[in-house]
């Protein structure tokens, strides 16, 4: 009795030992993974975008009757000032009455003459005497497009000889008193994280040097019908060797992203399922087993994914291999390296 007893005892042994290495065969035998800790993201990183520099008023000038474009006195580069002859048409109509035109001519000329004498005597300034002979190139049935403000030629659109509508671009003009800016487009997540106001750092890969500081001066108000994206505009402070169409990288500190809560940043990789603002990642227990867990992100910064909800701080969670997980499945941890 007391022999078949042992051996009752030594058979339950060896099929515990047997139970127990069989789990650690299939321990051994799952995924192998990265695992990584989730963290408070703090200030939730900057938003990073690019865009183009620019002038901030870039209108195109252009006449308002129709006529034959005489002369351009001006190239693109050139640098004007307000008030400056810039084009000039003859107007295919000019006029019915030719004795009001005559006399309009005879008026604008004897005042030219005028003006003339006072400015060479230093009594009128020189936008008078430019206002002067404005006014007697139109009298002779031209229009003169002459600078609104300061500014540069960026593009000439028409030359000589050419017939032109009315409102048909002669010269793209850049105006330098408005100031340059980076106009970027950034994902929907990240707009709402942004104020004017906020602090700005500008890269032009085309300069050497320090980066250029910023600040948000507009945020759009309505997204890109295609992308959904929104245009953010960023003023540079230092303008120096900057021209307008060069490519600028804004790395803006988005002061309003405390108002999304608190926000976990984890790895891109470790997001699965991703859809506009929904997504799942798996979160590993004490006993090594995965568990997919739905969460809600805010947009993706150059340190990861933000998490709004569904994960907190400490929790570990699949940075690399999550694609060969079950939900339920005891995983390997690979060693950090």
């Amino acid at each position: 009795m007391r022999g078949r007893s042992l051996i009752l005892i030594f058979t339950l042994i060896v099929a515990a030992c047997g139970a127990g290495g069989q789990e650690e065969v299939a321990v051994s035998q799952g995924p192998l993974v990265q695992v990584i800790e989730a963290a408070p993201a703090g200030a939730a990183g900057a938003v990073r975008a690019s865009g183009l520099v620019g002038y901030r008023r870039e209108p195109s000038l252009s006449f308002a009757a129709p006529g034959v474009v005489s002369q351009i006195f001006v190239d693109a580069g050139d640098t004007v000032r307000r008030g400056q002859r810039l084009a000039a048409i003859r107007r295919i109509s000019v006029g019915a009455n030719a004795d009001e035109a005559a006399l309009a001519q005879a008026n604008a000329e004897r005042d030219l003459a005028r003006t003339q004498a006072l400015f060479d005597a230093g009594f009128v300034s020189e936008a008078r005497l430019e206002d002067a002979r404005l006014a007697v190139e139109r009298s002779r049935g031209a229009s003169v497009l002459a600078a609104p403000a300061n500014g540069v030629i960026l593009r000439r659109a028409a030359e000589p000889a050419q017939t032109v509508a009315a409102g048909t671009p002669i010269l793209i003009f850049g105006e330098t008193g408005s100031g340059l800016i980076v106009r970027a487009s950034v994902a929907s997540a990240d707009a709402t994280r942004i104020r004017v106001g906020d602090t700005a750092t500008v890269r032009v890969s085309e300069l050497a040097g320090d980066p250029r500081q910023g600040r948000v001066t507009r945020v759009g108000a309505k997204g890109a019908d295609g992308t959904g994206a929104f245009e953010v505009e960023v003023e540079i402070t230092g303008v120096e060797g900057l021209r307008s169409g060069m490519v600028g990288e804004v790395e803006i500190d988005a002061a309003a992203a405390a108002n999304l809560g608190n926000i976990i940043l984890v790895p891109a990789l470790a997001l699965l399922d991703a859809r506009a603002d929904q997504g799942s990642v798996y979160v590993i227990d004490a006993q090594s087993v995965a568990h997919r867990r739905a969460v809600r992100t805010a947009g993706v910064t150059e340190a990861g994914v933000m998490i709004v909800e569904g994960l907190a701080a400490g929790e570990r969670v699949v940075s690399a291999g999550a694609a060969y997980v079950r939900d339920g499945e005891a995983v390997r941890i690979a060693a950090a390296s």
